[in-house]
């Protein structure tokens, strides 16, 4: 849900082409995606609409799959656990594999898309002249299936005999 909220955030808030504009090129938006994904908290859901935002704002395709790999795979607690168990040097080879495996996906994705010609904004753009009634009922389904998560329904809780 706050990965929701926050692609909301960024999709309301941020300008058109704002991540095309201030980060640079393609290597030094690999690396600003990179620097922002590895110290970060966050699952790979909550990073998933994040990421579908930044890119309808300008954020390449190789850029976002950086910040999705990059992420979730090294989250405090995923570096705990590897520091506690396999010590410094293991943490830091682990946290060198995940940099360079995001950075050459990432690069290659890139590549992919410049060497197709795909234009991942003509895809999302082309059917937006009017919300379809299965898109609109879709997104009341989704809404209803949230709500019902969230209202208690009159279940016991897992938790101290309740």
């Amino acid at each position: 849900m706050l990965g929701i909220l926050v692609a909301g955030v960024i999709a309301y808030l941020v300008p058109d082409e704002f991540f095309a504009r201030y980060l640079g090129g393609e290597l030094s938006s690999l690396l600003i995606m990179l620097v922002v994904g590895i110290p970060l908290y966050i699952c790979a859901s909550a990073s998933t609409p994040v990421a579908a935002a930044m890119v309808l704002k300008g954020l390449s395709p190789g850029a976002a799959l950086v910040f999705l790999l990059a992420g979730p795979a090294t989250n405090a607690a995923t570096i705990t656990i590897v520091y506690r168990y396999w010590g410094r040097a293991a943490t830091l080879v682990y946290l060198a594999c995940i940099a360079v495996c995001s950075l050459t996906l990432g690069w290659l994705v890139n590549r992919l898309y410049a060497w197709s010609g795909i234009d991942i904004l003509s895809w999302v753009y082309a059917g937006e002249e009017a919300a379809s009634p299965l898109a609109v009922a879709s997104a009341v389904l989704l809404l209803a299936m949230l709500a019902w998560q969230l209202v208690p329904w009159g279940k016991k809780s897992a938790c101290c005999g309740g």
